[in-house]
């Protein structure tokens, strides 16, 4: 292909737009993947780096393939893939015209922030003061978005927009104020934890807790787990609890989520979380019970820092996947679950006994230290993707004017190793 003027070959640009919305869709899962590392991502990122840039340079063919793409299915990849193209291709339309409308939908609004914040910033920097001011909902939270995954503080016009009038504005920017680690805002969250709008009550509640707020907001975000409550929102939840409550109100909320099978799966995440050696036997029994099998492993690993697969200490032959319609009901859960090893509570209470004298009653441990030990960057303190998720919380909770870490950043290779852009 000469790049001064390209040869279209559309069965090329049509692979290119199907793989491009394949590995945006594995970039997504893996940035929260138990087992992905930065190289990982980095490997991803290339292939979709590559993907995209051949779309792109194929110009209006580019874009007419990745709307084919779109049409047979409107998921996160092909959503992601179509409008990163369509914001190259025209730069200066706004945005009900960048799109086809089978593209702008709020079911994967998502993928419409993840898309802009891919693109360099200097081609974004127009459109994000037109869309953070703007009048059309759709772009201020796009506009909201890209400024949470690059973590830019949108200063003044942040705090009107936690009271915007579209609901779903007001919840991502609420939870741009915690990401942002404006704790400047705290008076305001804490006000708007009273919403009666669930969501907006949920993201008030999540912002201020991280923001350092210890009286309203843990109480509310202890009400949240319920049967009905959606799994990326329990996961959050169940991942910041242990860290702002004391002990026994922490244990008591792990006590009430492990009362209903419909929440014992964030039962044992929390308690991974809590990170006290005294659960470490319990968590051994509740690998007897396959619906919780992985996720008690992980709980287990995240306390001592063991590898089950480095150190042997998996099951010899994996049972069938058990029904569990919590898993099913979220991709993301789903590929947590799936890549998740099986542990062999045998192999782990031998591996345990010599170790468990170095863990200290009463402290909270995170990857087999004790959890106030770790200080940033949170790709030196953990390896995995899930690992440094928790990393960032403990270190934002930690100092609430901070931002949280940002462990779903682009990947750049460095010398030695990899690194964190944004």
């Amino acid at each position: 292909m000469n790049c001064n003027a390209p040869l279209i070959n559309r069965r090329i640009l049509r692979l290119h737009a199907e793989n491009a919305a394949f590995v945006a869709s594995q970039v997504r899962l893996g940035q929260d993947g138990p087992n992905f590392r930065l190289v990982e991502l980095f490997d991803l990122e290339s292939r979709l780096g590559g993907h995209l840039d051949a779309l792109v340079m194929g110009r209006e063919a580019g874009v007419e393939l990745a709307l084919e793409t779109l049409a047979i299915a409107a998921e996160f990849g092909e959503v992601f893939t179509a409008f990163h193209v369509c914001l190259h291709a025209r730069p200066d339309l706004p945005l009900a015209d960048i799109a086809p409308p089978e593209a702008l939908i709020w079911d994967q609004v998502e993928a419409l922030g993840a898309a802009a914040a891919w693109c360099a910033p200097e081609r974004m920097a127009a459109r994000m003061r037109d869309w953070i001011t703007g009048l059309d909902p759709m772009a201020t939270w796009i506009a909201l978005e890209v400024c949470g995954l690059r973590r830019v503080d949108p200063k003044g016009h942040l705090k009107p927009m936690l009271t915007h009038r579209d609901p779903r504005v007001a919840a991502r920017a609420m939870q741009l104020a915690g990401e942002l680690g404006r704790a400047d805002l705290v008076p305001d969250l804490v006000r708007l934890c009273e919403n009666p709008e669930p969501s907006l009550r949920f993201q008030a509640a999540w912002a201020a807790a991280l923001l350092g707020d210890r009286r309203a907001a843990p109480a509310i975000l202890g009400t949240f787990i319920t049967p009905a409550t959606p799994a990326p929102e329990a996961r959050m939840v169940a991942e910041l609890l242990p860290l702002i409550l004391d002990d026994r109100a922490c244990r008591a909320a792990i006590a009430r989520l492990m009362s209903d099978r419909q929440t014992e799966r964030w039962g044992v995440l929390a308690t991974g979380a809590l990170g006290a050696a005294d659960t470490l036997d319990w968590l051994l029994r509740q690998m007897a019970e396959p619906v919780l099998s992985r996720i008690a492993g992980a709980a287990f690993c995240r306390i001592t820092g063991a590898r089950l697969s480095a150190e042997s200490l998996e099951l010899a032959e994996f049972p069938e996947d058990p029904e569990d319609p919590v898993v099913a009901a979220c991709r993301q859960e789903s590929f947590i679950e799936a890549k998740l090893y099986w542990p062999d509570p045998d192999k782990l209470l031998h591996w345990l006994a010599p170790r468990r004298s170095r863990l200290v009653a009463g402290t909270r441990h995170l990857l087999g230290l004790p959890a106030w030990t770790f200080q940033p960057p949170i790709e030196a303190a953990a390896d995995y993707q899930l690992d440094q998720r928790a990393v960032a919380l403990e270190l934002a909770t930690r100092a609430p004017d901070a931002p949280l870490a940002n462990w779903r950043g682009a990947v750049v290779p460095q010398p030695r190793g990899f690194t964190r852009t944004w």
